[in-house]
């Protein structure tokens, strides 16, 4: 094997999985340093309980090792242990008492390596230097992902706890600091896509870190795909909300090649409740001259700007989806719908398609997808989704129930796709 061409021992070892790259490289020097490029994989995840900054600024530092890293997951997220406790007993209340106590003991002993090892480290927000360092070094970094939601550990009970977001704990001013390091050490990389699970939107009405991150927020410009999920639930009074939505939309117009952004607003204060959004006033005319893919979910908006932000973007739009899960617990209706607080959904469909209203044919070949709840004055559907976030089929999921008067979109698509009788009409008619 060693004669091979090196082509050859690179396919060999792109059907290997971890411990066979492991035996395959000690079979010789040539297979060693071959070998080298297949043993990480391309996503990194750092904990925040694990001493990952430093094994990522080895990885870094590799000369042969640093070019595997294409992904780094930032995963800050914890638990309110009262009430996660409290969850878990409620999803398994119906087993056997001694059942319980074993499965849900065994879950919680992770959890409490989880706070010891947090600690005994050094503070995230600490480690800013070493984490810049490394994150600059690693020549194939495209993607960064920022999460407070998802469940740090391979366990079945706790991945069903951090499910409820009531379970879900933030120390917003700890998180603060951690955010505001993450885009220190971004400061000079050239990212293609970047997302936040549950940003705290008063950041940026906080001087200090506002002129924070619009001084390190240069690796955005480079940006392809942008996913900022937001919660807006730090924000007391109007005159916040002003200046915190005025520093967001000088973050979000520095992706000027922009492909896909999806902007969710997630309120663990009320989580049922939309934010109030202006998109004329948030972007100024800002137009996304390539932007392909648009998810919007927990705003309330008026007919008229939704519709204005549409065609806007109508001439590259080709994926559309409005609303979304929001906050909802694993089997209740979705709480991320769109809310128009002035007129109703027709219009904005309408012009967003570029269809020709009176022939109700489609001029534009686009396809458009609505998703999950929408509600106004006018107008309420509850709809389920046909699609993942990936745009990949969904089977239909096991939250819908007859009595949530949840219906498929699929009239709405074929709506904007080939025109005919606005369906809203239709179903009004049959809520009568």
């Amino acid at each position: 094997m060693e004669a091979l061409p090196v082509e050859l021992l690179r396919l060999i070892y792109s059907y290997c999985d971890p411990p066979s790259t492991k035996v395959l490289r000690e079979v010789n020097s040539t297979l060693a340093n071959v070998g080298y490029e297949y043993l990480l994989s391309p996503s990194f995840t750092c904990l925040s309980y694990r001493n990952d900054i430093d094994r990522l600024h080895n990885i870094a530092l590799h000369h042969q090792l640093r070019g595997s890293i294409e992904t780094v997951v930032i995963n800050l997220s914890d638990l309110d242990d009262y009430d996660a406790r409290h969850a878990a007993y409620g999803r398994h209340f119906l087993q056997l008492p001694e059942d319980r106590s074993d499965v849900l003991s065994a879950a919680f002993v992770e959890f409490e390596k989880i706070k010891l090892g947090r600690k005994s480290l050094a503070q995230f927000h600490t480690r800013r230097d070493d984490l810049r360092e490394a994150l600059s070094s690693l020549p194939n970094l495209k993607h960064v992902e920022v999460t407070f939601t998802q469940c740090p550990l391979d366990n079945q009970i706790l991945r069903e706890v951090y499910e409820v977001p009531g379970c879900r704990r933030m120390n917003r001013s700890a998180a603060y600091q951690n955010l505001e390091a993450i885009i220190f050490a971004l400061h000079s990389v050239r990212l293609s896509s970047f997302s936040i699970d549950r940003f705290p939107l008063e950041i940026f009405k906080i001087p200090d870190q506002r002129r924070h991150w619009f001084l390190h927020a240069q690796s955005f410009a480079s940006l392809s795909r942008l996913n900022l999920t937001i919660d807006p639930s730090g924000l007391q009074g109007p005159a916040a909300a002003v200046k915190a939505v005025n520093g967001l939309g000088y973050l979000l117009q520095l992706p000027k090649n922009l492909q896909q952004l999806k902007l969710a607003f997630h309120p663990y204060n009320s989580w049922d409740s939309k934010f109030v959004l202006n998109f004329r006033e948030m972007l100024n005319g800002f137009r996304y001259n390539q932007l392909t893919d648009l998810a919007l979910e927990g705003i309330s908006c008026e007919e008229e700007d939704l519709r204005d932000f549409l065609v806007l973007h109508a001439a590259t739009l080709t994926r559309l989806r409005l609303g979304g899960r929001g906050l909802a617990k694993p089997f209740s209706a979705s709480t991320g719908g769109v809310h128009l607080h002035e007129g109703t959904f027709k219009s904005p469909v309408h012009r967003a398609a570029g269809q020709d209203v009176k022939a109700g044919t489609d001029t534009s070949g686009r396809h458009i997808r609505m998703r999950a709840p929408g509600f106004s004055s006018h107008e309420s559907y509850n709809f389920y989704p046909l699609t993942d976030e990936s745009w990949e089929p969904l089977p239909r999921p096991g939250w819908v129930r007859a009595s949530r008067k949840t219906i498929s979109c699929q009239p709405f698509e074929e709506y904007i796709l080939v025109g005919g009788v606005y369906p809203g009409t239709l179903l009004a008619q049959q809520d009568d």
